[in-house]
């Protein structure tokens, strides 16, 4: 007789690399298959190998982003101009 092992769903996260709440919404959502023994949620190896199997990456594209403009600081900045004026720039952070 074959023995099945069974992971937790902290085990599962880790293995998964997502929160324990991410497992369990996917256990929620059918997902992914499990069983409650002893209060404890027990997720089978099987049924772990089959929801790795179907499940992907989304699909992003890398875009070039546009430039940034330069921005110099120069002493007719906005934000001197507060400085000179008492506000102390502590206020702002």
């Amino acid at each position: 007789m074959i023995e099945e092992s069974f992971f937790s769903v902290s085990q599962i996260a880790i293995l998964l690399k997502v929160h324990p709440l991410s497992v369990r919404r996917y256990i929620r959502q059918g997902k992914l298959k499990a069983i409650k023994a002893g209060g404890n949620i027990r997720i089978p190896q099987s049924s772990f190998e089959a929801f790795t199997q179907n499940i992907s990456a989304p699909n992003f594209s890398l875009k070039k982003l546009p430039k940034a403009p330069k921005f110099v600081f120069t002493l007719d900045d906005p934000i001197f101009r507060l400085k000179a004026r008492g506000v102390h720039l502590k206020q702002f952070e």
